[in-house]
């Protein structure tokens, strides 16, 4: 009787062995930059009523969500804002989760109205529209000498996002569709590029962030780092994505990008996908369809129908791939490979690099394949692992050894981020 480790490898090859196209959609446009500050209200109930609402004049109050649940995880932060009655008032969040709920403190302090308020969150923080957040419950208020328990709202407009991990969540083509995305750590507004990863097949964003660290590294480069959710085990139009509802998902990332732009002021000329296995292919499927990416990567899943791909225009794009991966064998890379030199015009010169063995006890090596015939702003490069199974270049193997050898001589983040970085849009 089969193992369980090839039963699932069985089942995940056949799987990659079996998708249907979807029709692409025309690319939109977006170039608005974030809002300057964080907007704050707070009201409270009773007599004297007191109400306080404006945009920070200094701080930020930070919303940060958990890349496993899209669900707020943290609200922290100190800022001042315009007095109800003139002069400042200043608030404060230290809020986190715990549990299943958010708890912490909140407190102002407004000389001007002569008011102070402090609460203690314990739950009912609710999330009634995009980057906003609302708490409703009962504080200690006092005004002038009096001090008393009132009910307390506060609502916090997260319109400058911080650094950290936050959720993108929408409604696209009648489904709910979810991404995460990591700020830097010197984010502070201005345009910043953003590589898009598409997880494989069963992976949520959370799963390919454990495994591949893509977001830990892109936190000290200066990038945006956003990895959205396929709708059910796969992304459709490819192998292996599970034909099912017409989530449109060449849609869904324009919409991404849009937000990105938007909302966290993406430089739309910097824009870069990479992928692994299913999301491999959806990442050359995106480079055949989506002309506001700049660069791609994918990884251990290459174009697997060149016929239909009419980009256009010339592709800058690196391959990465496994010669002892069984479930995308190594044989897809070369009609893939053979397409995109083609594409850009490239000839048909071919300089192989072995690289050095850093870690020879990964028993793999890796060769870099160039190709000096293309031209400068669109080169086809090929990663060959040689002894590289179904893994992550440098990442935790998602099975252990059952998808074949993980290679340390190279950390696929690094290969990536050193190859679209160079490239961006006219």
């Amino acid at each position: 009787m089969a193992s369980h480790a090839s039963r699932f490898r069985s089942a995940l090859a056949a799987a990659l062995l079996g998708g249907t196209a979807l029709a692409a959609v025309p690319a939109g446009t977006a170039h608005a930059a974030p809002p300057v500050r964080d907007r704050v209200t707070v009201t409270v109930d009773g007599s004297p009523a007191y109400a306080l609402a404006g945009d920070l004049t200094s701080g930020a109050i930070a919303v940060l969500d958990n890349v496993a649940t899209y669900e707020t995880d943290r609200i922290e932060g100190t800022g001042t804002l315009p007095g109800a009655r003139g002069g400042t008032a200043s608030v404060s969040f230290e809020i986190a989760r715990e549990g299943f709920s958010l708890k912490g403190e909140f407190t102002l302090e407004d000389p001007g109205a002569g008011v102070a308020i402090s609460a203690d969150v314990d739950g009912g923080v609710t999330v009634p529209d995009t980057a906003t957040v609302r708490w409703e419950g009962r504080g200690e208020v006092r005004s002038g000498d009096r001090a008393a328990g009132r009910r307390v709202t506060f609502t916090i407009r997260d319109r400058r996002p911080d650094p950290g991990d936050h959720a993108v969540r929408f409604t696209h083509a009648g489904q709910q569709r979810n991404a995460v995305l990591r700020l830097p750590d010197d984010y502070d507004g201005t345009p910043r590029p953003a590589l898009f990863h598409f997880p494989g097949l069963l992976e949520t964003p959370g799963i390919a962030e454990w495994y591949g660290r893509m977001a830990d590294y892109a936190r000290t480069r200066g990038f945006i780092m956003v990895t959205p959710e396929h709708h059910g085990i796969g992304w459709q139009g490819v192998l292996g994505g599970t034909p099912g509802p017409d989530v449109d998902d060449p849609g869904f990332v324009r919409r991404l990008q849009d937000i990105l732009v938007d909302r966290f002021n993406a430089d739309p000329r910097r824009l870069y996908a990479s992928g692994m296995s299913n999301g491999g292919f959806f990442t050359s499927k995106m480079a055949c369809e989506n002309e506001r990416f700049a660069a791609y990567a994918p990884v251990a899943g290459q174009l697997n129908d060149p016929g239909a791909c009419a980009p256009g225009r010339h592709v800058p794009i690196v391959l990465v791939h496994g010669d002892g991966d069984f479930v995308v064998p190594y044989g897809t890379v070369r009609p893939a490979l053979e397409f995109w030199l083609r594409n850009n015009g490239c000839g048909t010169e071919s300089v192989a690099t072995p690289l050095p063995d850093i870690a020879p006890d990964d028993n793999t090596t890796v060769v870099r394949h160039d190709h000096p015939g293309c031209p400068s702003g669109a080169p086809v490069t090929l990663y060959e692992i040689k002894g590289g199974g179904h893994n992550w270049p440098g990442g935790t193997p998602f099975l252990g050894p059952f998808l074949g050898g993980t290679t340390y001589d190279i950390d696929a983040n690094a290969v990536i981020w050193d190859f679209v970085s160079r490239h961006r849009l006219p």
